[in-house]
């Protein structure tokens, strides 16, 4: 037998309605307190204790002074496969980057026939930070993960936008042991598929990738091989 919702619980799902069908997109703001009460017809308390509950799905953020907005994370959960508790980061690496090295020289490919202007400027803007720390010697990692995003939202496909955020975390596990030369040649390898995308040339996006990402397999095996010498 289906457990019977709370009233919160049956506000949340009314919201959250209200967002697919009115297309609210993330970091937009919801309609007032005053007159989301109003409009679903349920009191001040079920209507913060159903924010609450959007909020622990990373469906809305709550900002103080200021009101409801749709989060950044659009629903998505902060660690969904369980990889935090995951006790072999070693292993859960390689098995990341194995996942990459099939997916993303397929997003990348995508990317290049579906790309708009404005993706092509997000991945230079993110790919001129990169190199000019790069060449400062300072750790650009979150540089490198929101090219990877980048490239995934040009895919125009929702669930490669949503996936590789969280199949990045496998770089984040093991790229603080890189070297400033590795990061020199992962920024080289990163404007070839940006090339690649900008020209529209799927299989020359999706051969840098390739190439890249076999890149970082070799260095983590590398990395491997110290640990246990």
């Amino acid at each position: 037998m289906a457990k019977k919702r709370t009233l919160a619980e049956s506000t949340a799902e009314e919201i959250k309605q209200m967002i697919q069908r009115n297309g609210y997109e993330p970091g937009q703001k919801l309609p007032t307190e005053k007159e989301l009460t109003e409009m679903l017809g349920v009191g001040r308390n079920t209507l913060r204790e159903a924010v609450r509950i959007l909020q622990s799905h990373n469906i809305v953020t709550i900002r103080q002074g200021s009101g409801t907005y749709i989060s950044d994370k659009y629903g998505v959960p902060d660690d969904p496969f369980g990889f935090e508790l995951f006790p072999d980061h070693d292993k859960l690496t390689k098995d990341i980057l194995d996942i990459l090295e099939m997916m993303e020289p397929e997003t990348a490919a995508m990317a290049a026939e579906r790309r708009t202007e404005d993706d092509l400027r997000r991945m230079e803007n993110v790919l001129r930070i990169m190199a000019q720390k790069v060449d400062m010697g300072v750790e650009c990692l979150d540089e490198e993960c929101e090219f990877y995003r980048i490239v995934a939202e040009a895919s125009h496909n929702i669930v490669m936008e949503r996936l590789t955020p969280l199949m990045t975390r496998g770089i984040r596990y093991f790229a603080a042991t890189l070297s400033p030369k590795d990061f020199l040649y992962g920024v080289r390898n990163y404007y070839n598929v940006l090339e690649g995308i900008r020209n529209q040339k799927a299989s020359e996006a999706k051969t840098a990738m390739s190439y890249h990402l076999l890149f970082l397999d070799h260095q983590y095996k590398l990395l491997m091989k110290k640990q246990t010498s």
